[in-house]
This record gives C-alpha cells, structure tokens and sequence, in this order.
C-alpha cells in the first residue's frame, strides 16, 4: 500500500511499504507482536530552502471540522481524530512511538517486561510538573489509571484496557502494570496518540471536575481558554521540561466545519494550517506554490455503519443487499477525489489476508436479497450537517434506490448524531473505524459483545472468539489468523461497509515549519514554528 508525501508546486513524491505479502503482520518487536503501521515522515518542499533553525515565538492558528468532546477520558470517553493535536499540546503520555515501533520516552524513561510478558516496570521522569503546580509522580499515574479501570466510572475505553489487572507504585517514580495474560498491543496502550487513555491529566484537575473542559497536563502549551464550536486556545508553558521547545507563544485551534471556508480562510492568512480529508482541496493545494501538503495514509477506514440491532437491518440479508448496492469506486471518485484508496479490510495493507470475502458492487444481487427479505426497506442515514456529510447522504440515497430501498436523510450536529451512535439511537450514519498501530484492541472495542463502544450492536460468539483471541495471543502467526477471521466475518456478516481507507492530510502556508510527521491525524505543534517569527533564541 503506498504512502505519498505531498508538497506545493506539484511535486509528489512517493514510497512503496506493507505490501501485505507473506501473509505475515509487520514489524514485530519482542514477545508483544506490536502491529505498526508506518506513518509518513517528510520535509515540505517549497520554492526555498528552509531557514536555518527555529525562530521563536508568533502564533499558529489551525482549523479543523468540529469541535473537541473533552478531554476528560470517563466525560468525553474517547479523542476523536480533530482533537488529538489539542491533546497532544496540553497533556503527554508515558510514551511516544517511532515510525518502527519502538518507545520513546516522554514522562517514562524506560518500560521492561517481565519474561512472561505479564507486567511492565515503569522508570518515570522526575523533576516534571503539572501546568496547575502538581508534580508528576507515581502517585498521579497510578490514579488516572485506577479511575479509568473502575467500573463505577463506566468508562467507555474499559473493554480495551481488560488485560490490564492492577497499576501499582513501586516508588515515587517507579509503577508497574501487572496484567491478566500477556498482552500485545500493551504498548499502543500507554503511547498511542489517538486513545484518550494514554494522556496523563494533573489529578488535581480531574479531582476538582475541571479538566474535561479546561486540560491540564504536562505539555508544552497551557490551556487558555475554549469557545464551544469556536476555538480553543493555548498558550506557551514557560516551565515545560523540554528546554528549548516549544517555539510558538500561542496556538489557536479554531472549528471550521465547512472545507471551502477552511481552505479560503488558508489562502487569505486567516489560517495557518488545516486539516482535511477532502480531495478537492489537497489536489488544489499541490498546485500552489504557497502551500505544503502533509499527508499520512494509515490503518483503519472511513465506514457506513450500521445498528445490526434495529430492524431491518439486523436482518443480514438486508445488510448484504445494501453492501452489493454500495459504490465505494464512485463513492471515493465522488467525494475524495481518488485521493485516497479503497479499502477491504481494516488494516490499511499491513496485515496480508487473502480473500476475505468482500461483497461487491452488484445492485442485482443487492434486489435479490431485499426480494428474499419480502418487506419494503426504509432506512433512515443520519449524517453530519456538513457539505461532506450531506454528500454522503445523497450518494446513499441515489445508490440504495436502485435497489429498491427508501432513505431518509437526517443532518444533524457532529456532537448530537455522536451521542446518538453512542445510545444506539440510530439506523445507519456514517462514520470512522479510528487507526492504529495495533488494529487488534481498536477491532475489540467496536466489536466485542459487551464492550460499550460496540457502535454497531453486533454480537456473535464466533466474532467474540476471534477478537480474544488476537487479544489474548502473543503469537504472531495466530494473532494474524485471529485478525484476518475478524475482517472476513466484517465483509460476510456486512456489519458495516468501507467507504475508503484512511489518510490524514494537512495542508499548511509555506513558512509553518518542524511538521516532521501527521501519523494518526496529529499535527506535533511542541515541534512547529513560524518562519519570520525574528526570534532565534526562547
């Protein structure tokens, strides 16, 4: 599967990695059979050459399409793809992950397995302190991750920390996470950027029920303040353990849910930097000699998910049918631009599978089955009330009427549709499996029975068996058996359709620099600095 590093002026350069061959998972370290996904590391190339070393201070503003759910992991329970560079800004992990898997230390210096793979000592970086003057120490890992895994907190992550038994402090800045069995994806659990567990909150702030809306961490930037569907804004930790970093005096997060006014708003000097999935834009900015274009292509997929326990679509006749109805081709030529690929399986081609029984476009087989089904099928798709979301809901439409299936179109609010997906107060909306370096703990918690993020309702013992078991096994052989059984039982079962793979893209002004890597959608802007800012030294 290839990735591409894009810059302005037209020039594309490209590098070929997993293939997928072999049949083998990529990239194993150790006993832990951690799957990584490679993220696209590059320099933008403009007309000059780049300045000799950062400059500091000036502002960044960047815009993304909505606004954060919150960052208290039992409130908000889980970071969606726009709010883990906020995340990543204020609060940091014990770990951050090389493009080849490997830890790097960030507030643990060092994480050492036991021989059995059953618990991990943790050495913890000293002389650190919270934004609000708590010091970093055992004490506040030990805390966040007790209150995560206490059931009374029904937080939303918890099927995924399962193998986790206990965290204890060894000493001041010494903690050790004792687990059920070994683990492979342990390490995704404490480094991952996109899962909201990993980021360690000042206990203070989550004791005092403030850190859900305005976080305290670590980071290198302080939180200012938050503008509900407006902005978010925050500012330079002078205290920050990194000496040097960061370079920027402030970075404002503002919600631009419309693309056309985020990237107008790039080109004017209102905006500094977006994010964006839509092709149009990206094919629009290689062109521009103003504009880089930073992209990252990764596992996971953009989806049509389905409630597989409402009517009629718990009916996987139905669900078939409107699998060989679905266009992902047009689909992705329609809406993406053919900037991104399509997708068969959930792992971005890291992990080779062979056939795994993908339903294809074939709208008589789709007549057939609603023909078998013997009722009329109504649906109703909600969708967020965006151009990109609205543009789904007509491609469903004019697809499934060739059918002979009925959808009604309900645009709503990102956080309200959220919610709704969250309560299974929905038919069919779409929707997004997130990435991950390690797929295996992301597949549980969407489709394990009793886990609460299990978005499609779906449940099947023979789907529970396989997800333990590539939870369970530190064998790369059946740990790959075990993930290959989920993507085909994915596709047979249509628990929900791909509506392409995933890459992340950020498009930025030519004199924003230190963006080195957008893995996981994660604009670093501890990294990020302004050419022109005039200052050389902090």
């Amino acid at each position: 599967m290839p990735h591409t590093i894009e810059s302005g002026g037209g020039k594309t350069m490209r590098r070929e990695i997993a293939k997928g061959g072999g049949g083998m998972l990529r990239r194993f370290a150790g006993f832990t059979g951690l799957l990584v996904v490679a993220a696209a590391a590059f320099l933008g190339q403009g007309e000059g050459t780049l300045a000799a070393g950062p400059e500091y201070g000036g502002a960044l503003t960047v815009a993304v399409e909505a606004d954060s759910r919150g960052f208290d992991p039992v409130k908000a329970g889980f970071l969606p793809s726009q709010a883990r560079s906020i995340a990543l800004a204020v609060e940091e992990r014990l770990f951050d992950m090389d493009e080849n898997g490997k830890l790097v230390p960030e507030l643990g210096l060092s994480a050492t397995p036991s021989k059995d793979g059953k618990n991990w000592t943790i050495k913890l970086r000293k002389g650190v302190v919270f934004h609000d003057g708590t010091p970093f120490n055992a004490d506040s890992v030990v805390e966040h991750w007790e209150r995560l895994m206490d059931p009374k907190n029904h937080f939303l992550g918890r099927a995924t920390m399962q193998p986790i038994e206990s965290v204890k402090k060894i000493d001041d800045f010494t903690v050790r996470f004792q687990l059920k069995h070994a683990w492979a994806p342990f390490k995704d659990a404490i480094a991952s950027t996109n899962w909201i567990a990993a980021y360690i909150p000042s206990p203070r702030a989550v004791r005092e029920g403030t850190h859900d809306r305005a976080p305290v961490g670590t980071g290198p930037y302080k939180f200012k303040e938050w503008i509900a569907n407006d902005r978010l804004v925050v500012v330079k930790n002078p205290n920050y353990w990194r000496k040097g970093k960061p370079y920027l005096d402030t970075v404002v997060f503002r919600t631009v849910p419309d693309m056309q006014t985020r990237f107008a708003g790039l080109q004017s000097g209102e905006l500094d930097m977006i994010l964006t999935d839509r092709g149009a834009s990206v094919l629009q900015a290689r062109n521009d000699k103003t504009l880089r274009v930073y992209s990252s292509e990764a596992s996971g997929a953009e989806t049509f998910l389905f409630n597989t326990s409402r009517p009629p679509l718990d009916d996987v006749r139905v669900r078939r049918a409107v699998a060989h109805a679905w266009n992902q081709d047009f689909y992705i030529k329609a809406s993406f631009k053919d900037t991104i690929a399509t997708a068969r399986d959930p792992f971005g081609g890291t992990i080779g599978c062979g056939d795994l029984g993908y339903l294809e476009f074939n709208p008589e087989k789709g007549r057939k089955l609603i023909a078998e089904y013997g009722k009329p099928v109504s649906l109703e798709l909600q969708v967020t009330n965006t151009p990109r979301g609205r543009e789904f809901g007509e491609i469903v439409q004019r697809m499934l009427k060739e059918i002979g299936v009925t959808v009604t179109i309900t645009p709503l609010a990102q956080g309200q549709r959220n919610k709704k997906v969250l309560a299974g107060d929905y038919q069919a909306t779409g929707w997004q499996l997130f990435d991950a370096t390690d797929m295996g703990p992301v597949l549980y918690t969407n489709l394990f029975s009793m886990s609460e993020l299990n978005f499609s309702r779906y449940q099947n013992p023979e789907m529970d068996r396989l997800l333990t078991a590539a939870q369970t096994s530190v064998n790369q052989k059946e740990r790959q058996k075990a993930l290959c059984g989920v993507a085909k039982r994915i596709n047979e079962e249509a628990v929900f359709l791909y509506r392409g793979a995933l890459r992340y893209n950020a498009i930025a002004k030519a004199d924003v620099q230190g963006i080195s890597r957008i893995d996981h959608g994660v604009i670093r802007v501890r990294d990020a600095w302004v050419k022109g800012a005039g200052k050389k030294g902090p």
